[in-house]
């Protein structure tokens, strides 16, 4: 079926951009690698120290002699330039459509991405702006898939759907590292330079099936067939007017309960998965006292649960809605407590193990893979809007990217006099007390059905679909 396709291609998208975003974080240790070095670049800080052979010609592998100040801000970059662009490109996919604007990042960031091998060796300044820009491609892109996945989900279909389609994100986390690691190392093939044309040219090959087999509306789509789409259209609205004619209901939308519910669930989430990924290696490490191998092995282990968790979750919720189980707004609040409430409660139990060192590395490592049940989130966004989900997508993604800076830097003026148990303990606490409020938010205020339609008059299955399904008030 066509629209399960649709969710494939948009999760090899995602898995692109996250792979072309995480690769720089692992190449950077071999760009920075001084070891035989023998001369050194004082403006560039270009140092030449690897040859190696291949096919009878000498290969030159450069590295640069930057310092930690220069290093923290490439790797920082991306992220200024992705949460200047998430909430506009919200908006210009619910104006001009989703499907050119992946087409575009697609294209414009394996261009940047491939730059970076040449821009390293110009200046470190080049290749920060050049990561900016790449950021400022990337930030459109949660925003034009939700607005894709608008226009071929219904809603006893919608969470597996959005569990494929952002599966890329969370499956680049576990190959991306291995991967890049590994090419970084072959230096016979080229290095450090070789992982970045390898995502490159993969996006590029991505495109070009993109361009092939989406298309901007159903009725333009010549490999569609006409049961799937009358079945689709018999939950759209009356007047379903195309996205370039839509004006958006900016007040309203502010106004809504049930926006800023996912919204503020949608950060919370965020909030305490970036604190687990960001800090908890260091309470791995210096607290409870285990070797780095050993957390790069279970991550890896729990990025494969994760990746379950996220189908499997997807799954679930539209077996619960489709038999009756539950209604479609007790489903989004059952899984948002699973993947909120839970690894909460884990962050707070690590206190009464204390004395156990392993059991804290269990919770905490269970703590990141449930996170992996969220996709009821982003399922809620369409759920109260499918005409201006992109919107909706723009300020949950902007506004969750400055909890990942502000997060981190809360704890760290809490954890610089002292480091122990107690004190990393009392920040699990303010974490999951911040996640714990946020999912109560949800709990409270979140609803699943159409916020802001363009128009009253709703379809009939719709409404048989909502008075089946929704939950009533």
């Amino acid at each position: 079926m066509k629209r399960y396709l649709v969710a494939v291609m948009c999760s090899m998208a995602t898995f692109c951009f996250y792979c072309m975003r995480l690769n720089l974080n692992i190449a950077i240790v071999e760009m920075i690698k001084t070891k035989n070095s023998t001369e050194c670049d004082n403006i560039n800080g270009t140092v030449t120290t690897e040859t190696s052979r291949s096919n009878g010609f000498d290969t030159e592998i450069p590295t640069y002699a930057w310092d930690e100040e220069t290093r923290q801000m490439i790797l920082s970059s991306f992220y200024y330039g992705y949460t200047v662009t998430a909430f506009p490109g919200g908006w210009l996919a619910c104006r001009v459509g989703g499907n050119s604007i992946i087409f575009c990042i697609l294209i414009l960031s394996s261009i940047l991405t491939a730059l970076i091998p040449w821009s390293a060796g110009v200046s470190s300044d080049l290749l920060i702006v050049l990561r900016v820009l790449d950021g400022m491609v990337q930030g459109l892109d949660n925003g034009a898939i939700v607005v894709i996945l608008a226009k071929w989900t219904v809603p006893h279909e919608r969470s597996i759907l959005v569990s494929i389609a952002f599966f890329g994100f969370t499956f680049a986390q576990v190959i991306c590292n291995p991967l890049s690691a590994w090419i970084c190392s072959a230096y016979k093939l080229g290095g450090w330079p070789l992982s970045f044309y390898t995502y490159s040219v993969f996006a590029i090959f991505t495109a070009t099936l993109w361009v092939v087999l989406i298309y901007e509306t159903r009725d333009q789509d010549p490999f569609k067939s006409s049961e799937e789409v009358e079945y689709l259209k018999s939950f759209d609205t009356k007047d379903n007017n195309k996205n370039k004619n839509i004006s958006i209901p900016w007040l309203s939308l502010v106004q809504s309960s049930a926006v800023w519910a996912v919204v503020i669930a949608f950060v919370v989430e965020n909030f305490g998965l970036y604190f687990v990924i960001t800090e908890a290696p260091t309470f791995i490490v210096d607290i409870l006292g285990f070797d780095l191998q050993v957390i790069g092995w279970i991550s890896s282990s729990l990025g494969i649960l994760s990746c379950f968790l996220v189908l499997l979750s997807g799954a679930c919720s539209d077996v619960f809605i489709r038999r009756e189980y539950f209604t479609i707004l007790q489903t989004r609040k059952l899984f948002t407590c699973l993947g909120i409430g839970l690894p909460s409660f884990l962050l707070i139990f690590m206190e009464f193990f204390k004395q156990s060192a392993l059991s804290c590395l269990v919770l905490i490592m269970l703590a990141f893979g449930i996170f992996g049940c969220t996709a009821s989130i982003t399922s809620n966004v369409l759920d109260i809007t499918k005409h201006y989900s992109g919107v909706v997508i723009g300020i949950m993604t902007t506004l969750s990217s400055f909890s990942g800076i502000v997060g981190p830097t809360i704890i760290g003026e809490l954890t610089k006099d002292t480091n122990t148990f107690e004190q990393w303990s009392l920040m699990f606490k303010i974490v999951s007390g911040v996640m714990l409020f946020g999912l109560t938010i949800f709990l409270i205020f979140a609803k699943a059905e159409e916020q802001f339609p363009l128009n009253e008059n709703v379809s009939k299955q719709e409404m048989k679909s909502y008075r089946t399904m929704q939950c009533t008030e």
